[in-house]
């Protein structure tokens, strides 16, 4: 595997990480699908633990990874994070082939806060992915869950569900019934969008795991973690396979 720290921005600290693995040879195959990761962090900081950590579990299932750390803190103002995906996405894009990467098989992953902006980039994005993983997802921003951004004079956020149309990717849930921080609704607003509009999704909301449990590993978080969301990952690869083919030593196959 190779690893390269692209800077998208280098005012506003805005980088791109590229996790990046061989094709033919020993595999036999000449692309593979991509992920891009998009850490949580209440637009303050991104998370470490909801980055690279879950780059290598996508990166394990046979995906190009890339972790975006956008911009984030004092000046953070919107649309300043989508600017970020979006030069992220066409740097992807543009680099499709030398890093061995299907075009139509580019995925996001976002967190908190990175769920905001992946939900924002598969609703309103001129780069849209093919799927998006909402894990915890803010969507409809509060005071108290983002501080900084919501702080007079910036720009009021997007609220994604109601941008969902007819082009609105495919979508993949997981989050906790007693997160406490970002609460239930704001998955359950954004699947009823989604119904609504006839857009495929999947959603797992787990008995108890709070906020920010990222992967679920122990060395990850503290918590309490119901033992089904530990299963979380797998569970959106299997539904990423179904969505976007499975990668086998022959190249892609759809169900």
């Amino acid at each position: 595997m190779k690893t390269e720290v692209i800077t998208l921005n280098r005012e506003r600290g805005v980088t791109l990480t590229a996790l990046l693995q061989d094709v033919r040879g020993e595999y036999g195959f000449a692309e593979r699908p991509a992920m891009l990761v998009i850490p949580g962090g209440s637009y303050l900081m991104c998370s470490d633990r909801e980055a690279e950590p879950v780059a290598l579990c996508y990166a394990a299932a046979g995906y190009q990874t890339f972790v975006l750390r956008y911009t984030v803190g004092k000046g953070c103002v919107w649309p300043l994070p989508l600017e970020d995906y979006e030069a992220a996405m066409q740097c992807i894009q543009t680099n499709a082939e030398a890093w061995h990467i299907a075009k139509d098989k580019i995925a996001i992953v976002g967190f908190s806060a990175g769920g905001h902006l992946a939900a924002c980039a598969a609703t309103m994005a001129k780069h849209k992915p093919a799927a998006a993983v909402l894990v915890y997802p803010v969507i409809i921003p509060e005071q108290e869950v983002l501080p900084e951004i919501m702080k007079a004079g910036n720009p009021p956020l997007p609220l994604p569900n109601e941008q969902v149309d007819g082009n609105t990717c495919p979508c993949f849930f997981a989050s906790a019934r007693d997160d406490r921080t970002v609460p239930i609704r704001n998955t359950l607003v954004m699947t009823q969008a989604l119904d609504e509009h006839g857009i495929p999704f999947e959603s797992h909301i787990y008995a108890f795991a709070g906020h920010g449990f990222s992967t679920a590993a122990k060395h990850i978080f503290r918590g309490e973690v119901c033992a089904r969301a530990h299963h979380w990952v797998e569970d959106s690869i299997g539904w990423l396979n179904e969505q976007l083919g499975t990668l086998t030593r022959a190249g892609f196959q759809t169900l």
